[in-house]
């Protein structure tokens, strides 16, 4: 079973949550509510939960509060943010805190809740597995201070942020991008669109669709310039600028590098 507690302000929210979920049906073990993060603290400095799912607007000690002292006390635990409010800064604050996810509570379900809390207890899974490899792995070798493995200790005060919420910034940002791609738009733009910095988001972006920032901005540039090339009066020159390049060589460069062809090559091929 992994041990959730619970922690809101409002009494009636922890009830509605608590009923929303089948728990121990599903592996999971209500072991604790709390209504501020000052009362949910004697769970987490007992060491004996895995998950903890907060509201971050409480009296005496918030949401975002408690998951930091979470994860300087069990790093381990996993930390569901809930809030009324669709602020990104709260988002990007969990995001520095390292929670696992962040659930608007209007758009909270028994379904959303089931996804986030498989998702968690997969995770959980697979760093207890991750643990057991590396201790073995240490174990066999602790005889050969050569090869024993040290490993890196994270930075206090940024942990890693889990995946399901750097799929969530990402997916703003692909939105914002596609809204924007025939703009000069920058990298440094869109990470403050999405409230992270500019070397995190890069990562993080790359991370995440596999693509880099600037060939994932040519690419969309450039299908669009082959939608554009479809229209045999317009000059290469107007395709360029009405696809996001500001300068007709550079678009003529990235065009061939992405099609095989120059622009007036592709526009020049017979059609269907």
């Amino acid at each position: 079973m992994y041990k959730v507690l619970l922690v809101d302000d409002e009494a009636i929210a922890r009830m509605g949550i608590r009923s929303t979920f089948e728990w121990e049906v599903n592996g999971f073990e209500l072991v604790g509510e709390a209504s501020n993060g000052q009362r949910a603290m004697k769970w987490v400095e007992s060491k004996e939960i895995d998950i903890l799912i907060t509201d971050i607007a409480m009296p005496v000690m918030d949401g975002l509060e408690l998951a930091r002292r979470t994860r300087e006390i069990c790093p381990w635990v996993k930390v569901l943010l809930l809030s009324c409010h669709s602020d990104f800064e709260y988002v990007r604050e969990g995001i520095r805190l390292g929670a696992f996810d962040y659930i608007l509570k209007p758009m909270l379900s028994a379904e959303s809740l089931k996804t986030v809390l498989y998702e968690m207890r997969h995770s959980l899974q697979k760093e207890k597995e991750d643990h057991r490899i590396l201790e073995q792995y240490k174990e066999k070798n602790s005889a050969d201070p050569a090869v024993a493995v040290m490993p890196l200790p994270l930075p206090a005060d940024c942990p890693p942020p889990d995946k399901s919420l750097h799929q969530r910034i990402v997916q703003q940002a692909v939105e914002y991008i596609s809204e924007h791609f025939t703009e000069s738009i920058s990298l440094q733009q869109v990470a403050d669109k999405v409230c992270v910095s500019r070397n995190y988001f890069s990562e993080m972006f790359k991370r995440v669709t596999g693509h880099n920032f600037i060939d994932y901005l040519i690419t969309l540039r450039v299908n669009r310039a082959k939608e554009l090339l479809q229209n045999p009066t317009l000059k290469v020159y107007e395709v360029a600028e009405m696809s996001g390049f500001n300068d007709t060589k550079h678009f003529s460069k990235q065009f061939k590098k992405v099609v095989g062809l120059t622009p007036a090559e592709f526009q020049g091929m017979p059609r269907r």
